[in-house]
Protein backbone atom coordinates (compact mmCIF):
# COMPACT_ATOMS: atom_id res chain seq x y z
CA UNK A 1 0.00 0.00 0.00
CA UNK A 2 1.22 3.50 -0.82
CA UNK A 3 2.22 5.84 1.99
CA UNK A 4 -0.55 8.37 2.76
CA UNK A 5 0.35 12.08 2.76
CA UNK A 6 -1.93 14.72 4.28
CA UNK A 7 -2.17 17.88 2.19
CA UNK A 8 -3.43 21.00 3.98
CA UNK A 9 -3.64 24.05 1.71
CA UNK A 10 -6.42 26.65 1.59
CA UNK A 11 -5.85 27.83 -1.98
CA UNK A 12 -7.83 25.31 -4.03
CA UNK A 13 -5.78 25.48 -7.24
CA UNK A 14 -2.49 25.20 -5.33
CA UNK A 15 -3.90 22.30 -3.28
CA UNK A 16 -4.95 20.46 -6.42
CA UNK A 17 -1.52 20.96 -8.01
CA UNK A 18 0.24 19.71 -4.87
CA UNK A 19 -2.08 16.70 -4.58
CA UNK A 20 -1.67 15.78 -8.26
CA UNK A 21 2.12 15.97 -8.04
CA UNK A 22 2.19 13.84 -4.89
CA UNK A 23 -0.09 11.22 -6.48
CA UNK A 24 1.96 11.19 -9.67
CA UNK A 25 5.07 10.52 -7.58
CA UNK A 26 3.51 7.43 -6.03
CA UNK A 27 1.96 8.44 -2.72
CA UNK A 28 -1.68 8.41 -1.71
CA UNK A 29 -3.13 11.82 -0.79
CA UNK A 30 -5.33 12.45 2.23
CA UNK A 31 -7.37 15.46 1.22
CA UNK A 32 -6.46 17.93 0.14
CA UNK A 33 -7.94 19.69 3.14
CA UNK A 34 -8.56 23.42 2.96
CA UNK A 35 -9.19 23.95 6.68
CA UNK A 36 -7.85 22.71 9.98
CA UNK A 37 -11.28 21.22 10.69
CA UNK A 38 -11.23 19.16 7.50
CA UNK A 39 -7.69 18.00 8.24
CA UNK A 40 -8.83 16.87 11.71
CA UNK A 41 -11.67 14.86 10.11
CA UNK A 42 -9.24 13.14 7.76
CA UNK A 43 -6.86 12.35 10.61
CA UNK A 44 -9.65 10.59 12.52
CA UNK A 45 -9.81 8.08 9.67
CA UNK A 46 -6.13 7.54 8.89
CA UNK A 47 -2.67 8.42 10.15
CA UNK A 48 -0.43 9.77 7.38
CA UNK A 49 3.25 9.01 6.93
CA UNK A 50 3.85 12.68 6.16
CA UNK A 51 2.00 15.98 6.05
CA UNK A 52 2.42 18.92 3.70
CA UNK A 53 1.01 21.92 5.56
CA UNK A 54 0.39 25.49 4.51
CA UNK A 55 1.34 27.63 7.52
CA UNK A 56 -1.43 30.23 7.15
CA UNK A 57 -4.96 29.07 6.42
CA UNK A 58 -7.14 32.15 6.11
CA UNK A 59 -5.74 33.66 9.29
CA UNK A 60 -5.40 30.38 11.21
CA UNK A 61 -1.99 28.81 11.65
CA UNK A 62 -1.28 25.09 11.23
CA UNK A 63 1.44 25.09 13.91
CA UNK A 64 -0.57 23.27 16.60
CA UNK A 65 -1.54 20.59 14.10
CA UNK A 66 2.11 20.28 13.08
CA UNK A 67 3.12 19.75 16.72
CA UNK A 68 0.49 17.04 17.14
CA UNK A 69 1.52 15.28 13.94
CA UNK A 70 5.23 15.48 14.74
CA UNK A 71 4.61 14.14 18.25
CA UNK A 72 2.73 11.23 16.64
CA UNK A 73 5.73 10.42 14.45
CA UNK A 74 4.43 12.01 11.25
CA UNK A 75 7.00 13.78 9.07
CA UNK A 76 5.95 17.42 8.60
CA UNK A 77 6.74 19.77 5.74
CA UNK A 78 5.61 23.40 5.81
CA UNK A 79 4.78 25.49 2.76
CA UNK A 80 4.82 29.22 3.37
CA UNK A 81 5.19 32.60 1.78
CA UNK A 82 6.35 33.99 5.11
CA UNK A 83 9.92 34.40 6.32
CA UNK A 84 11.44 31.28 7.95
CA UNK A 85 11.11 32.93 11.39
CA UNK A 86 7.36 32.20 11.36
CA UNK A 87 8.14 28.61 12.36
CA UNK A 88 8.79 28.36 16.13
CA UNK A 89 12.05 26.87 17.38
CA UNK A 90 10.41 23.66 18.61
CA UNK A 91 9.35 22.93 15.02
CA UNK A 92 12.68 23.88 13.49
CA UNK A 93 13.30 20.24 12.60
CA UNK A 94 10.43 20.37 10.12
CA UNK A 95 11.25 21.11 6.52
CA UNK A 96 10.10 24.53 5.26
CA UNK A 97 9.63 25.19 1.54
CA UNK A 98 8.91 28.71 0.27
CA UNK A 99 5.95 29.71 -1.82
CA UNK A 100 5.56 29.85 -4.72
CA UNK A 101 6.09 26.12 -4.51
CA UNK A 102 8.67 24.33 -6.62
CA UNK A 103 6.71 21.09 -7.04
CA UNK A 104 9.77 19.10 -8.09
CA UNK A 105 11.65 20.22 -4.97
CA UNK A 106 8.63 19.34 -2.86
CA UNK A 107 8.52 15.81 -4.28
CA UNK A 108 12.27 15.34 -3.75
CA UNK A 109 11.93 16.52 -0.15
CA UNK A 110 8.91 14.33 0.43
CA UNK A 111 10.88 11.33 -0.86
CA UNK A 112 13.34 11.87 1.97
CA UNK A 113 10.62 12.38 4.59
CA UNK A 114 8.30 9.52 3.60
CA UNK A 115 9.84 6.95 1.27
CA UNK A 116 7.27 5.34 -1.01
CA UNK A 117 6.40 1.76 -0.14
Amino acid sequence: MDQPVLVLEDEAVVAMDIAAEIKDAGWRVLGPAGTLERAAELLKVERPAAAVLDVNLGGERSLDLARQLRDDGVAVMFLTGYAPGVIPDELSGCLVLPKPIDLDAMVRALSELAPRS
